[in-house]
């Protein structure tokens, strides 16, 4: 059963996943600017993946929108780090500005921004904004997951009924990431274990699982930033986080993932479980 939370503080959540809205609408600005063709640089950071200046610029437009909105408010950013992580308030936001800066690179719709709002250290809120799909989702712990293609009227988000692994579609990254991780076998395993697979792993497909398209995303390598507002919309709209093993559920520090429609969920930790 899902806690409740605190009337003041869900107001709080509330205020926050509001403005968020605003928030990722105006680095979204900065994304299309630059991904119409505006020149930019890209620079590998010292884990060999890439950061381009659109990149940083979102995430400082992101970051300045809530100091001056919410001062005192904890930020983690992938780009910026975490100096200011813990704040005074209790309410922590965790930023991505580019999930998918390697299809940003390419000229591929797919990557889109991330922010996630959490209360004493639990993910409780998070909206994903894909600028250039104008596609959008949020939840708030307790109000539902939610929606949006371009002026539509929001919809609920629900997840997938596929109940079968062999029956269902899953997304994972490409090959190179499972080897780099060494454990390719754990590829195979999945590749034979559903009944197919797709190899795109920026955030359109949590997305995906989250509104029922696909019925899962495994992940062999994520951080906070990665996961923190995805966690909120998928379990509001039915489904599942957690680790290879299982054992820690909805904790966006887990460093290798599942999110799922929750029906397979057991079935891929099955699968996964040798390699946890």
């Amino acid at each position: 059963m899902t806690p409740t939370i605190d009337h003041d503080i869900k107001a709080g959540l509330q205020e926050r996943l509001d403005a968020a809205h605003d928030i990722a609408k105006a680095a979204g600005d900065i994304l299309r600017h630059y991904f119409s063709g505006q020149s930019f640089s890209v620079e590998d950071k010292a884990d060999g993946s890439p950061v381009t200046t659109a990149d940083r610029e979102a995430e400082a437009c992101i970051r300045k929108s809530i100091d001056v909105a919410f001062p005192g408010d904890g930020l983690i950013g992938e780009e910026y780090g975490s100096d200011d992580a813990d704040g005074t308030t209790g309410y922590r936001w965790v930023i991505d500005p580019i999930d998918g800066t390697i299809s940003f690179v390419h000229g591929v719709p797919m990557f889109g921004i991330l922010i996630g709002i959490e209360h004493d250290e639990q993910p409780l809120a998070g909206m994903m904004e894909f600028p250039i799909l104008d596609e959008r989702a949020w939840a708030l712990r307790g109000s539902g997951a939610w929606h949006q293609i371009r002026d539509a009227q929001p919809a609920a988000a629900r997840v997938s009924k596929t109940n079968r692994l062999d029956e269902a579609m899953v997304c994972t990254t490409s090959f190179d990431y499972f080897r780099a991780h060494e454990f390719p076998d754990a590829y195979v395993a999945l590749g034979h274990a559903c009944r197919r697979t797709r190899g795109w792993s920026d955030c359109y497909c949590e997305l995906l699982v989250c509104t029922g398209r696909i019925d899962a995303v495994v992940e062999p390598e994520l951080k906070r930033w990665d996961i923190g507002a995805i966690v909120p919309i998928l379990q509001e709209a039915g489904g599942r986080y957690s680790d290879w093993t299982g054992r820690r559920d909805g904790d966006p520090g887990s460093a290798r993932g599942i999110a799922s429609n929750g029906l397979v969920h057991d079935e891929l930790v099955k699968v996964l479980g040798p390699w946890a």
